[in-house]
């Protein structure tokens, strides 16, 4: 994915690059912590940007952002490309961090494995979401066609009602001209 401007990097609640981005399915962006923040206390998770409700409170990793953010970003403290992903914290940092007491006895890797090992997890999840997606279309499809039977019935029902309403009043019209109605 070719990203326009740094501003695609860029976390719309926080206003900073993004750390450990998430996707939500109305395919905004945001630091995972600062969704969790916006949505502390209420009742429905919404994205912060378009109010779209969101199927899960616990989007998964915007690998296309990690991607980016490690191939292009610095570290903002030490000036370094950032070509280790920490497995604990789930970010992308630089090679001083990995000894530093923030990230002491954690878990890296380089870059490259862990978006390969991100990405592979992304296809996993979206392989039940696609199945998902292909029984709602087909549900949706068996909605559709019985709505339409049921349309087509109180079609045929009116007809028979209108013709059943017409011969009555004939009757009785017939019995009114003979004197047989009170």
């Amino acid at each position: 994915m070719f990203f326009q401007s740094d501003e695609e990097l860029v976390c719309p609640v926080c206003k900073d690059i993004f750390k450990q981005p998430v996707v939500l399915s109305c395919s905004h962006s945001f630091c995972k912590d600062c969704l969790q923040t916006w949505w502390w206390g209420k009742p429905i998770c919404m994205c912060p940007c378009c109010n779209q409700i969101s199927p899960t409170c616990d989007p998964p990793c915007n690998l296309a952002r990690i991607c980016k953010i490690t191939s292009e970003a610095l570290c903002s403290l030490h000036s370094e490309k950032l070509k280790l992903f920490c497995q604990q914290h789930q970010e992308p940092v630089c090679v001083i961090y990995r000894d530093s007491k923030t990230h002491s006895n954690h878990r890296f890797t380089p870059v490259n494995e862990a978006a390969e090992a991100l990405k592979k997890e992304l296809q996993k999840s979206l392989k039940p979401l696609q199945e998902k997606l292909k029984l709602f279309e087909q549900i949706k499809g068996n909605f559709g066609q019985t709505a339409e039977h049921i349309n087509v019935q109180v079609q045929q029902t009116e007809g028979q009602l209108r013709s059943s309403l017409r011969s009555f009043t004939s009757f009785y019209k017939g019995r009114k001209r003979l004197g047989w109605v009170l």
